[in-house]
């Protein structure tokens, strides 16, 4: 195994990566409050995306590589057209920070967790909140989705693993 290259653009810390399940594009989340889109064939930067205004924690990208999700410091998560490289909503909910975010194989649900200790559902065709999941009595560090976007799992500094049903 070896590495294959090093891609540079960010000016601060790099919080968070994921990529497209045919390997083809990265998206990465930074300190310095942008999102850089990556080509992974020609290992060079296709967009970089602004309109968050703090620092990014978390980023996804949906199974078909067309959707991504962010969150962090602002509070906010900020859904991206990675086809027209434009932000298609910003979604406020959480009133602290996102320190995670996960979207469906499908793209179109996408669950944040943060230091308010809840997770937030997310419907991405309409743009607004289906639920607001509280359990957790302290910060909520991880998500993740299951492959057919009916469960997720969240993981948390009360020491807790939560399995939430939700509904798909």
């Amino acid at each position: 195994m070896k590495q294959k290259a090093c891609l540079e653009g960010h000016s601060d810390w790099v919080k968070s990566v994921a990529m497209s399940s045919d390997g083809k594009t990265a998206i990465s989340g930074s300190e310095d409050n942008t999102l850089r889109v990556w080509d992974l064939g020609s290992m060079t930067q296709k967009a970089c995306l602004e309109g968050h205004s703090k620092a990014i924690w978390s980023v996804a990208m949906s199974g078909d590589g067309k959707t991504a999700v962010s969150g962090g410091m602002d509070k906010a998560l900020r859904v991206w057209d990675l086809e027209s490289m434009t932000q298609k909503a910003c979604l406020e909910s959480h009133s602290q920070m996102v320190f995670r975010v996960a979207i469906s194989k499908d793209g179109k649900t996408a669950v944040s967790g943060g230091k308010d200790g809840t997770l937030r559902v997310w419907d991405l065709v309409s743009m607004k909140q289906k639920a607001c999941l509280r359990g957790h009595s302290d910060t909520v560090w991880s998500v993740a989705i299951s492959g057919d976007g009916k469960t997720a799992v969240s993981g948390s500094r009360d020491h807790t693993l939560r399995v939430w049903d939700l509904g798909a």
